[in-house]
C-alpha cells in the first residue's frame, strides 16, 4: 500500500508531461490564461470605478455637512455681532446670573426605557 501513492503520482506526471507536449493543449492553456487576465483586468477596472465613485460621494457628503455646520456657526455668531454697546455692557452680568441658576431636569418617561 505505501507504494501505491508513488505509482499514482508517476502516472499523473506522465500524463501531464504528454499533455504539455501537445500543441493543442498548450494553445488552449494560453487562451485560458489570456481570458483570465482579461477578466481580472475588467474586474480591476470596475472595482477602481466603484472606489472612485464612492470617494466622490463621500467628498460631496462631507462638503454639504461642512456647509451646514458653517451656516449654523454663522447663525450663532450673527446675533452677537449685531449687539449694541448697551447690550454688550449688560451681557456679562446676565451671563453670571444664568450660570448660577440650577437647570431643571426633565422627567424620564417609563415607556422609553427598554
Amino acid at each position: 500500500m505505501p507504494v501505491f501513492p508513488f505509482f499514482a503520482g508517476l502516472a499523473v506526471g506522465v500524463v501531464a508531461l504528454r499533455l504539455s507536449n501537445n500543441k493543442r493543449v498548450r494553445t488552449e492553456i494560453k487562451d485560458v490564461g489570456q481570458k483570465l487576465r482579461q477578466g481580472s483586468a475588467k474586474a480591476e477596472s470596475k472595482l477602481r470605478r466603484a472606489a472612485v465613485s464612492g470617494l466622490d460621494a463621500l467628498a460631496g457628503s462631507s462638503a454639504r455637512l461642512r456647509d451646514r455646520l458653517e451656516a449654523a456657526a454663522n447663525q450663532e455668531t450673527a446675533p452677537e455681532e449685531a449687539a449694541t454697546p448697551a447690550e454688550v455692557a449688560a451681557t456679562p452680568a446676565e451671563a453670571t446670573e444664568s450660570a448660577e441658576k440650577p437647570r431643571a431636569r426633565r422627567a424620564k418617561s417609563k415607556g422609553s426605557a427598554q
